[in-house]
């Protein structure tokens, strides 16, 4: 999928798995800057699940495809 066609909320979802996995590689950088990335990524989260504007729409099922005998 396009980063454009991402919504608000799995970007964020995206930015915090990325910047959770370069901590974990990293614990020394525990005392840096980039732990405090996180709180600030799940606040906005959590702000962004509330927000109908920016959470992704709804993602209806696709629509099934009639049985064909081939």
């Amino acid at each position: 999928m396009h980063p454009d066609e991402l919504s608000v909320l799995e970007k964020l979802e995206y930015a915090y798995e990325f910047v959770a996995a370069a901590l974990g590689q990293a614990p020394q950088l525990h005392n840096c800057r980039l732990d405090q990335a996180l709180l600030v990524i799940a606040l906005a989260m959590q702000r962004a699940r509330r927000s109908p504007r920016l959470r992704p729409p709804p993602r209806w099922p696709p629509p099934r495809q009639p049985d064909l005998p081939f």
